[in-house]
């Protein structure tokens, strides 16, 4: 079994979706501290002139490092989702597919969720539903393992927790601190994605930017046409 392993991210980009994609099992790391200003509560996507724009949800960011992701709470739920609705139609209202795609996000901005975690969960669900990924989600305050564990050994500790014998690895940090021998020699061996972005049309007469939300491509493609290019990126990669 091949799993991967990443905290929650607010409507993902397209590599963190294809990672999941391509796995038997996809574990969220809920216990882990919030990294401030990280996918972790905010994403991109790009207006028509080319200007990158967030969405950030609004948290309660106190002593964070001292407290697990999972606890932390939601605050002004009305004035960020209305700023995401704002930021969202002034960037993509003349796109053909706006409509479409609002409505199969919109519950994000209409369900007042108590906590973070919470709201970033919600998107992923949103866009799997959206582009059909079937990959089973896992929390990992669901999964006994050693609490001391940090970094690569958490990964391991995870991966043998839940019996899988290779572990699908972006190619950030991890690559830094993971001990692939170390791995191996546990019987759990690292496979590197090999995650080639796709290029699509996008509003605005800027070059093409890449690496925003999953959010992008949607309104500038549509539901169909977008399903289309991420399993064609996925294929690949696989």
């Amino acid at each position: 079994m091949i799993v991967a392993i990443h905290q929650p991210h607010y409507f993902p980009w397209l590599g963190y979706l294809a990672k999941m994609a391509s796995v038997d099992k996809f574990i969220l790391m809920d216990t882990v501290q919030l990294e401030k200003r990280s996918p972790m509560l905010r994403n991109r996507i790009i207006d028509p002139d080319g200007q990158i724009r967030y969405l950030n949800v609004s948290c309660e960011k106190q002593k964070h490092y001292e407290r697990e992701y999972r606890d932390l709470k939601i605050k002004d739920f009305e004035t960020w989702t209305n700023r995401q609705k704002g930021t969202l139609i002034r960037a993509y209202k003349k796109c053909n597919y706006f409509d479409e795609v609002f409505d199969a996000i919109a519950s994000v901005f209409e369900k007042e969720h108590e906590l973070l975690c919470q709201v970033t969960i919600h998107s992923i669900n949103i866009v799997r539903e959206i582009l059909g990924i079937h990959t089973p989600l896992v929390l990992q305050s669901d999964i006994e393992v050693d609490s001391s564990l940090k970094k690569g050994d958490l990964i391991l500790g995870l991966c043998k927790a839940v019996k899988a014998d290779r572990y699908y690895a972006g190619r950030g940090a991890s690559m830094q601190y993971l001990d692939i021998e170390k791995c191996k020699s546990q019987g759990v061996y690292v496979v590197y994605q090999n995650f080639s972005h796709p290029v699509y049309k996008q509003t605005g007469n800027h070059p093409f930017v890449s690496g925003l939300s999953v959010l992008d491509l949607l309104f500038n493609e549509g539901i169909k046409k977008s399903r289309e290019i991420f399993w064609d990126t996925v294929n690949v990669e696989i």
